[in-house]
């Protein structure tokens, strides 16, 4: 935490210099240093750690929604957060994931801040619902730190902000911060934003990610002073998944399927993200659909297919809660794999692996666009290339 009373000091010299372009110049210069560290974060670029932050919890219920569910702001961002970091985890095993809270613990702001900041990640990812006295709204917002167009912004911040209340001695720990006083934030104009520019590039992918491919309304990206992402030393970016004051969206999110698009759309648009940083690539991992489309048979697993032969699947998705009781999963005779409490599903089970190429088109049909082929051996999975070499070997032996 910084020096205390550093607000107060910063609003006193405020109206001292702010009459004139120097005068604010030379505040600027009092109170905004560069960070060799973070000069140094900036060129060593590789992702290797990612904090990702389920909003409130605890006592800090969040949005409240239409209280037609027991299912809270806190319930649904730490779902969809667990969710995103398994989907991460997944797809970049060599990432280490922190979770702020991984229960329904209340954190004060703070200490989400301060965790990021100790372990050095590269990421900070704090994840939100939104919510309005009016029921219309809704969609999704990615924001990062800013002060850009602050009026339109203001109220969400400090809603998000006003957690701070329910924390003993708060001022004294935010060093004057007050989270409903318009001057409490001349602070934040003064912040040098090192990473804004990474926060953008993540968070214009992400945007991207919840319209074009979750078919999510998207409200775009904004700037806004949220406490939480001006704080840490590390790109970071905050996400309103959706409206949980608007009963359709709260339906929505109150759903695994809902949540898991939005995990999945914020996964998508890491990825983007993360080969635009470093060139990694990944198989795509998918979320199901919401609308039921044209049936499409899936060929009926063969019976009697050798277990010391290899087999080839197709991969339709990895979830955290099994999904074998949805009607879409049913419909197309998915095989479940419990791992760890991770769920896994595929279809398919062939020795040809062009009948199951084509069995992955019909899945992208069905709507599992990020279906990709697996292969097994002796009832352990390897590499495509490695099961046909296989083939190719026994082929010539026969």
């Amino acid at each position: 935490m910084q020096s205390k009373n550093i607000v107060s000091k910063i609003i006193n010299l405020y109206h001292i210099f702010s009459r004139n372009a120097l005068g604010l110049l030379l505040l600027a210069a009092l109170f905004v240093k560069p960070s060799f560290a973070d000069d140094k974060k900036q060129k060593n670029s590789k992702i290797k750690t990612i904090v990702i932050d389920p909003g409130h919890g605890g006592k800090d219920s969040g949005t409240m929604g239409t209280k037609r569910y027991k299912q809270y702001e806190k319930h649904i961002a730490l779902d969809i957060s667990l969710k995103l970091g398994n989907y991460i985890k997944e797809a970049f095993p060599d990432i280490e994931i922190i979770y702020t809270r991984k229960t329904d613990v209340f954190l004060e702001l703070w200490e989400r801040t301060e965790l990021a900041n100790k372990k050095n990640a590269d990421l900070f990812i704090s994840v939100h619902c939104d919510g309005f006295t009016n029921p219309n709204p809704s969609g999704a917002s990615v924001f990062v730190m800013g002060m850009s167009k602050l009026k339109a912004n203001m109220d969400v911040a400090m809603r998000e902000n006003s957690v701070m209340y329910m924390e003993d001695n708060f001022k004294e720990k935010y060093d004057g911060f007050d989270p409903k006083s318009p001057e409490s934030y001349i602070v934040f104009s003064l912040m040098q934003n090192t990473f804004l520019d990474q926060s953008i590039s993540i968070a214009e992918k992400i945007e991207d990610e919840f319209a074009n491919r979750a078919k999510r309304k998207s409200r775009g990206v904004k700037q806004a002073p949220f406490y939480v992402i001006s704080r840490v030393n590390m790109p970071s970016i905050l996400i309103e998944a959706g409206f949980l004051t608007n009963p359709k969206e709260e339906d929505f999110l109150n759903t695994e399927v809902g949540k898991d698009h939005i995990a999945s759309a914020i996964f998508r648009g890491f990825r983007t993200y993360k080969e635009s940083v470093d060139g990694t690539n990944v198989n795509v991992i998918s979320e199901p659909v919401l609308e039921k489309k044209k049936e499409i048979k899936t060929p009926e697993l063969k019976k009697e297919v050798p277990t010391d032969k290899v087999v080839f699947k197709v991969q339709i998705g990895t979830y955290l809660k099994s999904m074998s009781k949805e009607e879409l999963f049913k419909e197309i005779n998915a095989e479940e794999q419990n791992i760890n409490g991770t769920f896994k599903y595929f279809v398919g089970n062939e020795k040809d692996k062009s009948v199951i190429d084509n069995l992955k088109i019909k899945m992208n049909e069905k709507g599992f666009k990020g279906a990709f082929v697996v292969a097994f051996y002796k009832g352990k999975r390897i590499s495509t290339k490695e099961a046909l070499s296989l083939q190719s070997k026994n082929k010539s032996h026969e």
